[in-house]
């Protein structure tokens, strides 16, 4: 099995964020299809998301972080995390706001064991946790 992770918003990403440099290997991870068909992002969306548009986070595993927190997919997920977040800081406008969910591939249907609500600053990031099944409400507050 695989462990995915799924964002969800509002408005579309524009067609050129998608699948962004699947084959550089350099960068944590690119929004596009890679362990989830269409029927485990319907799942996912009306089961734990409420809006509108949703997307499959692709890497070699999804994002997860827990104890031991310097084992190295917790590494990984904090460096995915950040790239996310600055890549959504980048797109989203004061007050916009998406989710997050991980879960196992097949498991979207599964009730959620945790959730947590965040602002878009990557400061929160360094004793955050993220266990699978964990859904994370993210919004990119205003500079004031």
């Amino acid at each position: 099995m695989s462990l995915a992770s799924y964002i969800c918003m509002e408005r579309q990403i524009p067609e050129k964020y998608l699948n962004l440099d699947e084959e550089d290997e350099t960068l944590p991870l690119y929004i596009g299809p890679s362990f989830a068909d269409k029927d485990c992002l319907y799942e996912v969306k009306t089961r734990h998301f409420h809006k509108w548009y949703v997307y499959e986070i692709s890497s070699d595993w999804g994002i997860e972080i827990v104890e031991p927190f310097d084992s190295s997919i917790s590494k990984e997920s904090k460096e995915k995390l950040r790239y996310l977040f600055t890549f959504m800081n980048d797109f989203l406008d004061e007050g916009e706001s998406f989710e997050l969910y991980t879960c196992w591939i097949g498991e979207e249907s599964y009730p959620q064991e945790k959730s947590m609500t965040l602002s878009l600053e990557l400061n929160q990031l360094e004793d955050i946790e993220i266990p699978e099944r964990t859904h994370i409400l993210i919004t990119k507050q205003s500079e004031n």
